[in-house]
């Protein structure tokens, strides 16, 4: 199967991989910049109504917890991620839901081991802002596969600056990123809406949500 080399800075999912194993403990501290754009995607994706939910590098399991607590019971759960690190802490927190949500470990494939259109939630969180514009494509091509005819792509990631502050923390974090991408996580700012190819995705919601300086992008699309 495919893999996808790094370019430039980009990281490889396995070198993402080994990067989280040794911060992954540390990632819940990053709700305090995430937080707002998290509970914007959760109010925009309407996950009350989701039967069924994948979520790509799923980290901690802190938003399937989150979501978890507000689905129908019938919702099922399925989240991956190529941290060993991060599937342990995942599959732990997920424990009381055992029966209906689970936690794979990825191996860095562009293809995802789903069905098609077995899901109608594609979520990501902070992780499209960590790919290669090539693998970033195949990705959500993938998403358009997995998703139903009713699904909706759900995506939060970090964006380039809009005020004065927020431009000076996007410019410091662009310059961390190409002299080590690693020191932040594998991570730059990205234009999510500019991913989307019009002839797959409908945009229903964007919205820009800025926290300490730093800038999150939030897009919920519905499959075309």
């Amino acid at each position: 199967m495919f893999r996808f080399r790094p370019e430039g800075k980009f990281l490889t999912p396995q070198q993402a991989g080994r990067v989280y194993d040794r911060i992954g403990r540390f990632q819940d501290w990053q709700i305090l910049y995430e937080g707002s754009a998290i509970r914007e995607l959760v109010r925009l994706g309407s996950f009350e109504t989701a039967k069924s939910v994948f979520e790509f590098g799923c980290g901690t399991g802190a938003f399937a917890e989150k979501i978890m607590k507000i689905v129908s019971p019938e919702c099922r759960y399925v989240g991956l991620d190529v941290s060993p690190a991060m599937n342990r802490l995942a599959n732990r927190r997920l424990q009381r839901w055992a029966d209906r949500a689970s936690v794979k470990l990825g191996d860095g494939s562009s293809r995802l081991p789903e069905r098609d259109r077995q899901f109608d939630r594609f979520v990501s969180n902070y992780v499209f802002d960590l790919l290669s514009p090539e693998y970033a494509a195949a990705i959500l091509g993938e998403a358009h596969r997995v998703l139903n005819e009713r699904g909706k792509l759900c995506l939060v990631s970090s964006g380039s600056g809009i005020s004065r502050l927020s431009r000076v923390v996007t410019a410091l974090w662009e310059r961390i990123w190409t002299y080590k991408p690693a020191l932040v996580g594998g991570c730059r700012p990205v234009d999510l809406q500019s991913m989307l190819a019009s002839d797959q995705w409908s945009i229903e919601h964007h919205k820009t949500v800025i926290s300490f300086g730093i800038t999150s992008e939030v897009v919920v699309a519905s499959r075309r």
